[in-house]
């Protein structure tokens, strides 16, 4: 609009008196100057901007990563471990191998149990959870309905970081069997214990003979929530 304005002032000019000549030229430089107006408006500069990038819309558009941060684990469980490890200790830190004593302490639920504190990694678990295998062998008490004083064979260990409603999170536990009259007949006697984890690659396994504590005057406490 603003050029066709422009023209129209000029051409009137000319047919009022002004030379042919003279109004060719003033209607040409009209034409230029408004025509570098119109392409200076329309945001055709070369002048650099620092505007961020927009949409088809006209709307910034953001940049964004969407790498996801690698899930996190707990109870003992190093995924980035260089390379596959299984660990255990007992009730005050002690690792689990042969000679250590292996003590009774009250678990979950007010239950007695020797419990097992795992450190494992250097796998991919796929899960939240990690199957573990535990067998003991007390000789003369392998009253269990399994032939054995303890066992199981898929333990569900957690290794996630989310609380969990029940239970004791970050041990294994191995149970004395109902058929135990007195838990303090135990105290003192040897017993073979035997742990291993599923791995991508096959079990990691620990083996250990260890002495068996179940002193009369913890017994007597007893165990309760």
């Amino acid at each position: 609009m603003r050029r066709s304005w422009f023209v129209g002032v000029f051409v009137a000019i000319g047919c009022t008196g002004g030379s042919g000549s003279s109004g060719g030229s003033e209607a040409t430089g009209a034409d230029t100057t408004s025509t570098s107006e119109a392409t200076t408006g329309s945001g055709t500069s070369a002048e650099p901007t620092t505007e961020a990038p927009t949409s088809a819309t006209g709307e910034t558009t953001s940049v964004s990563s969407t790498t996801e941060a690698p899930a996190e684990y707990c109870h003992g469980f190093d995924r980035d471990a260089p390379a596959p490890f299984f660990e255990l200790t007992v009730k005050g830190g002690a690792p689990l191998a042969d000679g250590v004593t292996w003590p009774l302490e009250c678990g979950g639920q007010g239950l007695w149990m020797f419990g097992l504190y795992p450190s494992l990694g250097g796998f991919e678990p796929g899960g939240d959870y990690t199957l573990v295998k535990v067998v003991v062998d007390v000789a003369g008490l392998n009253i269990g309905p399994s032939g054995y004083f303890y066992l199981r064979e898929d333990e569900a260990y957690y290794i996630g970081c989310e609380e969990l409603d029940g239970g004791v999170p970050g041990v294994v536990p191995a149970f004395p069997p109902d058929e135990l009259a007195e838990l303090s007949a135990v105290d003192g006697l040897p017993a073979q214990v035997h742990v291993e984890v599923e791995t991508p690659d096959g079990p990691l396994a620990v083996d250990a003979t260890v002495m068996l504590a179940a002193p009369p005057d913890v017994v007597a406490l007893g165990c309760g929530l």
